[in-house]
């Protein structure tokens, strides 16, 4: 899924007055998430994210899969509804992010080789 795709998906579905580039800059937090907690715990693994800017980035494919789009959907309804004091509102979208970060996190631990880590040993 492309960003500029994602931005319009949220705007049908949530009605708000923030402008591409601050939703922009949200999915940069949450792509960054993804990269730090999920896919550089991979083998094989060593992405460099440093966010997106909507200008040069509206075409660019995010790096979750389609079929896990509502990672992204639900963390914009999300700060959506936090920038909106809709408390309420929030509770619910941020619980509905939690379980499609996680679904997909899962999906993606499954599929892939973790990297190996140190481990420490108390003396």
């Amino acid at each position: 899924m492309k960003i500029a795709e994602i931005l319009a998906r949220v705007d049908d579905e949530k009605l708000n007055q923030y402008d591409a580039r601050v939703k922009t800059a949200w999915l940069s937090e949450v792509e960054g998430m993804v990269v730090d907690e999920i896919l550089n715990m991979a083998e094989g693994n060593d992405i460099e994210f440093d966010g997106y800017d909507y200008d040069r980035d509206f075409e660019r494919t995010l790096l979750v899969p389609d079929r896990f789009g509502d990672v992204y959907s639900n963390y914009l309804a999300a700060k959506i509804d936090y920038k909106n004091g809709e408390i309420e509102r929030y509770n619910n979208s941020v619980a509905a992010f939690e379980s499609s970060f996680q679904t997909f996190a899962a999906y993606y631990r499954r599929n892939h080789i973790p990297k190996d880590t140190a481990q420490f040993r108390g003396w």
